[in-house]
């Protein structure tokens, strides 16, 4: 991987989101704090209900109001609190700066429209050029996220492509104004691997050549071990542990990162006939435990991680853990 630089594209502090219930608010993200640097790949990781999809919407002012309310924090992008912009000053940026590649591809994209239109719209929107200018564009964007064919797939609708297709369509319209930071959202989910693998190595690619900030969000952690410099783990709505990828995983901290690294087929013991699975689920946002909110699934848990919520731990190299084992 290239060497990614010390300029921070990207700094969120404190972000509190709530939604608004019949039973009273709920806290789906709470006091997350991170950044990402340009050129750097920094990958969120967390099961399903863990919040990393709010977060990442939230970045873009694309939660709706009601029932969503950023509570608190900062989202700093160049210098820029992006929660102090207007919805008008916000659409600037989005798309343009920043662009996001959303998880489902079949619902990002509109059925009634062509790829080619769906692409064309964002460079219209930003970028003032000539039809043919901007029809040129699209075949070359096309053509960089390797789709077959693109002087004639900009006339096809999304159903007439293939899942991976469909992706490559929506990485292409994410880059259709060189964006400075690009946020993935679990981009190869639905894809069968020798497709998620070819999405991957896509990505990595165009991080490099664009010298591009990347937030990729995925649970999967075989994922993570291919493309990521930073790993931050998520969980019931806050960060719980962030470290390089080398000392990820070569030396997992928080106990739920152990259960994830040893839940995955690379990390079975030798004398294992089948995977290790963290018992339990993610609690949901209204009943969440008062203490460290893993404490009911976790193995080493305390009689101070019932009472009291752990803080941020910072050591060395960059690292931090959020628990009552490294007080």
């Amino acid at each position: 991987m290239s060497i990614v630089s010390d300029n921070i594209l990207l700094s969120v502090k404190g972000l509190e989101v709530e939604i608004s219930t019949n039973k009273g608010p709920v806290f789906p993200v709470r006091d997350v704090s991170f950044s990402v640097k340009k050129g750097e790949n920094v990958c969120l990781v967390g099961e399903s209900g863990c919040g990393k999809s709010v977060t990442a919407l939230s970045l873009l002012g694309l939660l709706s109001s009601p029932p969503f309310n950023l509570r608190s924090g900062k989202i700093v992008f160049e210098g820029v609190d992006l929660m102090d912009l207007t919805p008008g000053q916000l659409c600037s940026i989005r798309g343009k700066k920043i662009a996001m590649i959303f998880q489902e591809p079949m619902t990002a994209l509109n059925p009634v429209f062509t790829i080619g239109d769906q692409i064309s719209e964002a460079i219209t929107i930003h970028i003032k050029l000539s039809k043919r200018q901007v029809r040129e564009r699209v075949i070359e964007l096309l053509r960089q996220v390797g789709m077959p064919a693109p002087e004639e797939r900009i006339t096809t609708y999304p159903h007439q492509l293939s899942g991976g297709l469909r992706q490559r369509a929506m990485i292409a319209m994410s880059l259709a104004c060189q964006p400075e930071l690009l946020i993935a959202d679990e981009p190869t989910t639905a894809l069968d691997v020798t497709i998620q693998a070819q999405i991957l190595e896509l990505l990595n690619r165009l991080r490099e050549q664009h010298d591009l900030g990347l937030l990729f969000i995925t649970h999967n952690l075989g994922v993570v071990a291919q493309i990521a410099h930073r790993v931050i783990i998520m969980y019931a709505g806050k960060i719980v542990e962030e470290a390089l990828i080398d000392d990820l995983f070569d030396n997992p901290l928080h106990p739920y990162t152990k259960g994830l690294l040893d839940s995955v087929p690379y990390g079975i013991p030798s004398d294992s006939k089948r995977l290790i699975s963290i018992p339990g689920t993610v609690p949901a946002l209204d009943s969440i435990p008062s203490g460290c909110a893993f404490q009911d699934r976790c193995p080493r848990a305390m009689d101070i991680c019932k009472k009291i919520e752990p803080e941020d731990l910072r050591l060395e190299n960059n690292r931090r853990v959020s628990c009552h084992l490294f007080k």
